[in-house]
């Protein structure tokens, strides 16, 4: 699933992901932003990839006690969450040298790390799918789950949180599709005994 650029990368990388399903949630996004690239050829994959992979190392640097209560619709530290994407740029800024990226590159992977989550507009094409796929993963069925059980919330809940604060933040159409059309099999299948009795 990975370039083969991109696994030192990953490597390096999921060392900081190890708190808050960051790694799994990594992977996903990762996958998501390859298939929005696709759709959006001005887009570059050699700095949106990097930065999907290190755009939330800094969670690793927030105390453990608080990271769940630093963001989603009830965000009781929002100071938080802007202090991790200053972490993560911190990682990055230290690691990609050593992984031969030059500054001009590096430069273009940190300005998507920084405000990935609190700058809401997109700032160019990379940081429009970059924000994209990081939303995304909410509706694949493992955001689901990780959200339920994150906030202890059951699949009704996060779907509707899904369909009403995070769907109208998209900013790109391909964002827009692929976030409904899972949004709509989710419900689907939340609902499906309604239409087959013996589900």
């Amino acid at each position: 699933m990975l370039r083969p650029q991109d696994i030192p990368l990953w490597e390096v990388a999921k060392i900081h992901l190890n708190v808050r399903n960051n790694d799994e949630h990594t992977l996903f996004a990762y996958l998501l932003v390859t298939q929005l690239l696709e759709k959006y050829p001005d887009a570059n994959p050699d700095v949106v990839l990097p930065a999907i992979l290190f755009h939330d190392t800094g969670w690793s640097k927030i105390p453990q006690d608080k990271i769940l209560h630093a963001f989603g619709p009830n965000n009781k530290y929002p100071e938080l969450t802007r202090q991790h994407e200053l972490e993560s740029v911190a990682i990055a800024q230290k690691e990609l040298p050593v992984l031969g990226f030059h500054q001009q590159q590096i430069n273009e992977i940190i300005a998507l790390i920084d405000g990935h989550d609190t700058t809401k507009q997109a700032r160019s094409v990379n940081d429009a799918v970059h924000k994209d796929a990081d939303k995304l993963w909410r509706y694949t069925p493992h955001g689901n789950r990780i959200i339920g059980e994150w906030f202890g919330i059951g699949q009704a809940e996060v779907l509707e949180i899904l369909e009403n604060f995070v769907w109208p933040t998209f900013l790109t159409d391909e964002g827009k599709r692929l976030s409904g059309l899972l949004l709509e099999l989710a419900k689907l299948d939340l609902n499906l005994k309604k239409y087959v009795a013996h589900v």
